[in-house]
């Protein structure tokens, strides 16, 4: 005989859930309190800016190289050259590389003799920090030739069986300069213009921000001066074969007048001056300090930090909340009776407008009816005043 299940389809459950009902406003306190925690004060800090230093302050930003492979001297990389061309704004680097490992011999014999024998023609720089200019042997035994650099020995057969002498006392040759054993790195400096963002670096101190002003940015990637050297020999010999078959053209005087050319303004133009002005400028070497040195650490609590912040004065700003978000208010978009299409309501004339100041003595009267003034690209200038 079966027997009827107490517990059937249509009777209710054994257990009710006695939170079903309050659920909707459990679930919106849950969410409430979850967007709450999302967006929780972690910290809080004093903001203090530092002294105009009288060094330069640059940032370098090495593109393709990893930071766990710092320019020090117990990684075996602490740099041997550093120069700059100020004016010109380029830096670059010489740091050593590991010829004993995973290192092509016969290829860093032949760039290092590329490189050294260029600079025997009087080449100081490659690449766009030469302007791209090329210096090649003169000849001085030329018909009518007076004076003159001397050219460096360029010849092929005997720098075949110098090449082979190199690989095979590799060592020898490293230390007397025929061997590429140093990778350069360089770029230009990004200086700050007062049309851009102004750059600062921050260092910490406890719950202190530190912000010190930073004269420029640069980018650091690898240069190729070894191929630059390499099309540079192949083109000094190349002449010197021509020259050999056939012959020396003997030097006659030629008659010139002097005239100035005034520099124009076209992109052109300014390049071209731009590039003989980085062609003249020699190097200035500059001295590197191990970071890991006390010399080092020393130099960054003496520059990056403000010494007394109990006497520090304040900065207090004069701009409003409700004045900021007038200013990025998107302007209204009018119906072009002609075309149809929306057009912004910003006259043709303020494109050249200037960005907008807005401080508390602002005399510039926003209301929901009337449009802020707008400028091509949205800034709001955030003014402070010193607070003595």
């Amino acid at each position: 005989m079966e027997t009827a299940n107490p517990t059937s389809e249509a009777d209710p459950p054994a257990a009710v859930d006695l939170t079903s009902e309050a659920g909707p406003s459990t679930d919106a306190a849950a969410a409430t309190n979850t967007a709450e925690d999302d967006d929780a004060v972690v910290a809080e800090y004093d903001v203090f800016i530092t002294p105009q230093l009288q060094q330069k302050l640059y940032v370098m930003q090495y593109m393709n190289r990893g930071p766990d492979q710092p320019f020090t001297k117990a990684t075996g990389s602490k740099p041997e050259e550093v120069r700059i061309k100020e004016s010109s704004g380029f830096i670059e680097i010489d740091a050593p590389l590991n010829i004993r490992q995973n290192y092509n011999r016969q290829k860093g014999v032949e760039w290092g003799e590329a490189i050294r024998k260029t600079k025997g023609f009087g080449q100081k720089a490659y690449g766009i920090a030469a302007g791209f200019e090329r210096a090649m042997p003169r000849l001085t035994n030329r018909p009518g030739a007076s004076g003159g650099v001397p050219a460096a020995p360029v010849n092929a057969a005997a720098d075949d069986d110098n090449h082979d002498e190199y690989v095979a006392n590799f060592e020898d040759a490293n230390e007397k300069g025929h061997v590429l054993n140093t990778q350069t790195y360089g770029g230009q400096i990004l200086q700050h213009d007062g049309k851009g963002p102004t750059y600062m670096v921050g260092t910490f101190l406890d719950n202190q921000l530190h912000l010190t002003h930073c004269d420029g940015i640069v980018q650091m990637r690898t240069q190729f001066h070894h191929l630059d050297a390499t099309a540079q020999l192949e083109a000094a010999n190349r002449r010197r074969e021509k020259e050999s078959q056939e012959g020396a053209k003997p030097a006659e005087p030629k008659a010139f007048l002097p005239t100035m050319k005034k520099i124009g303004d076209t992109p052109p133009e300014l390049m071209q001056s731009f590039l003989k002005d980085s062609n003249k400028e020699k190097w200035s070497k500059l001295g590197y300090i191990d970071e890991n040195s006390d010399e080092a650490y020393q130099s960054y609590t003496d520059r990056l930090f403000l010494d007394d912040t109990s006497t520090a004065p304040k900065l207090r700003s004069t701009t409003t909340n409700a004045h900021v978000l007038d200013v990025l208010k998107p302007p209204s978009r009018v119906k072009s009776p002609r075309s149809g299409k929306k057009k912004s309501s910003t006259a043709a004339n303020n494109k050249d407008s200037n960005p907008i100041e807005i401080s508390s003595d602002s005399e510039v009267d926003i209301t929901d009816d009337d449009e802020p003034p707008s400028a091509p690209h949205p800034e709001v200038m955030i003014k402070a005043e010193r607070e003595d």
